[in-house]
């Protein structure tokens, strides 16, 4: 299938998922392309009313050289060498990103096409968008983080074919200015955290049942009492996960701390990624380019060109950041869990969740691992903040950097750690039920089931890895981040 784009209203989380992780490929509509060479046109009256007006990059120089006018009768010659010279990117290291990332790109790099603010005309788009059904770039992770995002938009656009085009006064610039990547960034993050914490909910839930917690925590009696939209909305998905468990044979007291506030805590967690779809999907239909064309009106009939700041993307890094403390939180709740699992005073199981007589042979080791991944997760939870030292080095103007892309490589190596967690508590929720001879609720039967194909209960640990199989659980918990809960539930 195809992605139409009209206008800037079909930039959505839901088109960036089928172009991005659906491979869908990207068609301009006519509209748009109507839209991009009327404000073309308009552009092009104004640059040519007046050639000495200050208009960045077309008839002035670029970052340090902002301040040199270009003469009028070498502006198209100036934008046909850039042209001519291509883009190549200088940052390297850290891995590169996903293909499906470097889609999100320049699915989002065309916003600041459709509706003509990229000065640009339409076959420059045309020409973007045909990058989807061609190699893509490689592009570092590392090495990123300068003022706006030219160093990123380098590398991705060194693949733009646009020798034949001859790119005209205003063009280039509109190739590699603008915040695309961290739009992506932040709605690739946004779209794997809402299956991630879907599974974290089924774990949860899981882990409710192998303790035998009492099930009132989670009664539904509690949202008139909290009034709090994300928290009932996590009590209601437990109770949907939970509905079927048996009432009685429950501890007749209540469960400790880490399971009676699940509800808030992963209320928490849904208003976290609530917050990061909001900013991606706006994000994603912004026009960020510099300078940006606005369209003409009464006042200014050549419409303008302004020099802005739209480039730096302030919402994208805390938001993507809010995820990862939300991570690191469960990563937590899911040790403690774990703990409590293991020890006989506390959830009244059999000791290390083992029958044998010397209490050995369990899961027990998983603890003193899962302790690591959870302390790894706070390190990198830590908040990201705007560089302290000045981005560019060699340009006066270039003095704030955007570091989108840290906040984005940290919540990926949070997020790593929570696959960690969730599968080292999976596997002893599983272990609970195996010793205890107990059934899971029916809406958790097939993810014990999913659990157990990977790694089976133990019943004499032997010369078996639990930690290897537990690597691989893991592995296929971070699939879902990516293919949802049904692709690890069906396979």
């Amino acid at each position: 299938m195809t992605v139409v784009l009209q206008s800037r209203d079909d930039f959505t989380l839901e088109n960036f998922r089928r172009v991005a992780m659906g491979q869908e490929s990207v068609e301009i509509g006519a509209r748009a392309l109507q839209a991009m060479a009327e404000a073309r046109r308009s552009f092009t009256a104004l640059v040519d009313s007046d050639r000495t007006a200050f208009i960045y990059g077309t008839t002035s120089g670029s970052g340090e050289r902002a301040r040199q006018p270009v003469p009028p009768g070498e502006q198209r010659q100036r934008a046909l060498e850039a042209s001519r010279r291509g883009r190549r990117g200088n940052s390297f290291g850290g891995g590169t990103l996903p293909d499906s990332v470097v889609r999100g790109i320049i699915f989002a790099r065309l916003a600041n096409y459709i509706e003509g603010n990229a000065k640009s005309r339409p076959v420059v788009a045309e020409r973007i968008a045909e990058m989807l059904d061609q190699p893509l770039p490689k592009v570092p992770l590392a090495g990123q983080v300068g003022a706006g995002e030219v160093v990123p938009l380098a590398h991705v656009m060194s693949t733009f074919r646009g020798d034949d085009l001859e790119l005209e006064e205003g063009e280039p610039m509109a190739l590699v200015n603008g915040s695309p990547c961290s739009a992506a960034l932040a709605a690739d993050t946004a779209l794997r955290a809402a299956h991630r914490l879907e599974l974290a909910e089924h774990v949860f839930a899981l882990s409710i049942e192998a303790f035998n917690a009492p099930l009132e925590a989670y009664d539904p009696a509690l949202k008139a009492l909290w009034r709090d939209r994300y928290e009932c909305l996590a009590l209601d998905r437990l109770a949907a996960l939970l509905k079927g468990a048996p009432p009685e044979g429950r501890r007749a007291f209540q469960a400790p701390v880490s399971y009676r506030i699940l509800p808030r805590v992963l209320g928490q967690t849904h208003r976290a990624v609530a917050t990061l779809e909001e900013v991606a999907e706006t994000a994603l239909a912004s026009v960020t380019d510099n300078p940006v064309y606005v369209m003409p009106d009464a006042l200014h009939p050549h419409g303008r060109a302004l020099s802005t700041g739209g480039y730096h993307n302030a919402s994208a890094y805390p938001a993507i950041d809010g995820v990862s403390a939300a991570w690191a939180d469960l990563c937590g709740i899911a040790e403690r869990h774990t703990m409590k699992l293991h020890d006989a005073s506390v959830s009244l199981l059999p000791h290390h969740l083992t029958t044998a007589a010397d209490g050995w042979g369990g899961t027990a080791g998983l603890t003193m691992m899962q302790i690591g991944f959870g302390e790894e997760a706070r390190h990198e939870a830590a908040r990201t903040f705007l560089p302290a030292s000045e981005s560019g080095g060699f340009t006066g103007q270039n003095d704030v950097a955007s570091p989108t892309f840290l906040s984005y490589a940290k919540q990926g190596r949070v997020a790593w750690c929570l696959d960690a967690c969730l599968a080292s508590l999976a596997v002893s929720c599983s272990q609970a039920l195996f010793v205890t001879d107990r059934q899971a609720p029916p809406e958790l039967r097939a993810l014990l089931a999913a659990i157990r194909r990977r790694v089976p209960p133990v019943e004499d640990l032997g010369h078996r890895q639990l930690g290897a199989e537990v690597s691989r659980l893991t592995e296929a918990l971070g699939e879902v981040a990516s293919e949802g809960l049904h692709a690890l539930l069906a396979s």
